[in-house]
């Protein structure tokens, strides 16, 4: 006991900070890391389902022409019924249009005899959104409108669950984000109407807004540095999961789009359930927001998880500098990391734009949509894989401007191709977007001190659904051009690509934790790399002076022969005469 005491006593006497602790006491990584990244990462899993359940609940449903035998008049019914089956077997399997172009003729042809309600029907009006609420000819739009209404839910609600994760802690945002969404997809399942369906959709993407954000900063903070990005990217092989199981899931439950929607809201609330008493809060959090006790006994946790801590304790952890502002706009007065948090949020909304421009492209392809949905999801874990190599070789900007330059290729290229081709190029782009969805908020937080690196990754996730809400509308260029919305995609990928140019690398970079330090650090770093290019710029300058003087004195010598030469002639000359 009077060993114990000693040990904190010295333990007070010297302070760490919390990567020394990691590095020292807790370990880098070990089993109860690895335990904790495992449950908060799951999150992305109902995520996936969440954010993507509008691709099963607002597909195009399948109908039928009719064939009424009881018509009193016979021979009208057979031309409807002929003309119905020409048109569907000449039309797109994903065309609704044509159902209007068939209400039109049957009001014209229609005669007063006939008891034919129409001349199609719904298959099952329980399929769809589309079938169930009649959103085809003037009302087809409201389609499109609440995809986009969703990630005007997502807009405010990475902003607003960003900054709560900051407020609250990491794991309340989490908790709070994936219920609210939850609840919105189980409010969408009870709507009687398009505009009860219009509201929960808006709520649901509310919800899914700050997943993403609180999630993928609480499995990264409880990491050593050198682990963040390896497993920051694996975050998203839950995403990708995700996306695989509710094709399989949507398949299953196909001709009922409630029953699908409510099944979803049950995997956020079971998430929830399952992870609630396991899932500790951050300890970077914890420090900086003044509860050192708190954050010692979760790295102490976390040390004996690992078995590095028998009876000892840690020594006390030092606290970064107090700070008020703990939202995004204390940032503004840091020039550098202002410029940062511009550029990062201008690729964010190209991601979004280029990722949810392809997602919710999926059903235009040919064949099943859960196979096309199921391929895409696949299709994301070797890009993953690619992207979590990458980014602890090649670096995190150049793996993210690699991988926004393929997406935009491959999606440039199946607007210009057919059939399987237009499949493959898709996908090259789905490839491409996955992983620099992925990096882009590794590279993010990697940007940004503690105090604010959520609300920062927040307002930039918040910025990008300005991308998703846009992808709706830009697929919609079709109809002025089929290659359009294709050559979008692909200008914004290039300027995303040219943007990260403005912006440092980060790998292998210990980021000071205050904001006032962070600044400091940009601006040595600057200075450093005009230091050495003026460095390297002196030396060039030197050996070309070097090179001219040597020119200079070959020449020299030259002039001086020469001159002698002339003067012998002269004199030899003068002599003669």
């Amino acid at each position: 006991d009077d060993e114990r005491r000693r040990g904190r006593g010295r333990g007070r006497e010297h302070e760490v900070t919390v990567d020394e602790a990691f590095d020292a006491y807790v370990g880098q990584i070990g089993k109860g890391q690895v335990k904790q990244f495992l449950l908060s990462s799951s999150a992305w899993l109902p995520a996936a389902f969440l954010t993507l359940v509008s691709v099963f609940t607002q597909r195009t449903p399948e109908w039928e022409c009719i064939d009424d035998d009881d018509d009193d008049d016979d021979n009208i019914n057979k031309t409807f019924y002929s003309h119905c089956l020409d048109v569907k077997t000449k039309a797109d399997e994903d065309d609704l249009s044509v159902l209007c172009s068939l209400n039109d003729f049957f009001s014209t042809n229609a005669n007063e005899t006939s008891t034919s309600e129409g001349m199609w029907r719904w298959t099952n009006k329980k399929q769809s959104i589309v079938s169930e609420f009649d959103l085809i000819c003037k009302d087809e739009y409201k389609i499109e409108l609440a995809s986009s209404m969703f990630f005007l839910g997502f807009f405010f609600g990475a902003g607003v669950l960003g900054q709560l994760s900051d407020v609250k802690g990491r794991r309340t945002g989490v908790y709070a984000a994936v219920l609210t969404s939850s609840l919105g997809a189980g409010l969408a399942s009870m709507s009687t109407s398009y505009s009860q369906y219009f509201v929960a959709v808006f709520i649901g993407g509310f919800g899914v807004g700050g997943i993403g954000v609180a999630s993928f900063v609480l499995c990264t903070e409880p990491l050593g540095i050198k682990w963040k990005g390896i497993m920051g990217i694996g975050t998203q092989y839950w995403w990708a999961l995700g996306i695989c199981l509710m094709s399989f899931f949507g398949y299953l439950m196909q001709e009922s789009w409630r029953t699908y929607s409510f099944f979803c809201a049950l995997i956020g609330c079971g998430y929830v359930l399952i992870t609630f008493s396991f899932l500790k809060e951050s300890p970077r959090w914890l420090l900086a927001n003044g509860k050192p006790d708190e954050a010692k006994e979760v790295l102490e946790f976390l040390a004996k998880k690992n078995g590095r801590l028998t009876f000892e304790r840690l020594p006390d952890l030092k606290e970064p500098e107090k700070t008020e502002n703990v939202n995004v706009s204390a940032i503004f007065p840091h020039k550098k990391l202002k410029v940062r948090l511009m550029c990062m949020a201008f690729v964010f909304a190209c991601n979004g734009l280029i990722y949810y421009g392809i997602s919710l492209n999926v059903g235009n392809l040919a064949g099943s949509i859960y196979m096309n949905n199921f391929l895409s999801g696949l299709v994301e874990i070797p890009s993953h894989i690619a992207a979590q190599i990458a980014v602890d070789i090649i670096g995190r900007r150049t793996t993210l401007m690699s991988l926004m330059g393929l997406s935009g290729l491959g999606a440039f290229i199946s607007g210009f191709s057919k059939g399987k081709q237009r499949i493959f190029f898709a996908l090259v782009g789905r490839f491409g977007i996955s992983g620099s969805f992925n990096v882009v908020y590794l590279y993010t937080t990697e940007l940004f001190p503690t105090i604010v690196r959520s609300a920062a990754l927040g307002s930039c996730s918040m910025i990008g659904r300005i991308g998703s809400i846009s992808a709706p509308q830009v697929l919609f260029l079709r109809v002025i051009s089929p290659e359009l919305p294709s050559i979008v995609l692909a200008l914004f990928a290039m300027l995303a690509v040219l943007t990260c140019t403005l912006v440092p690398e980060t790998h292998g970079l210990v980021l000071e934790e205050s904001l006032e330090g962070a600044e400091l650090q940009a601006l040595g770093e600057e200075v450093t790399q005009n230091l050495a290019i003026g460095s390297q710029f002196s030396n060039n300058f030197t050996q070309l002076i070097v090179v001219e003087d040597e020119d200079d004195n070959e020449y020299g010598d030259e002039a001086r022969m020469l001159g002698t030469t002339a003067v012998n002639s002269s004199t030899t000359d003068a002599d003669a005469r």
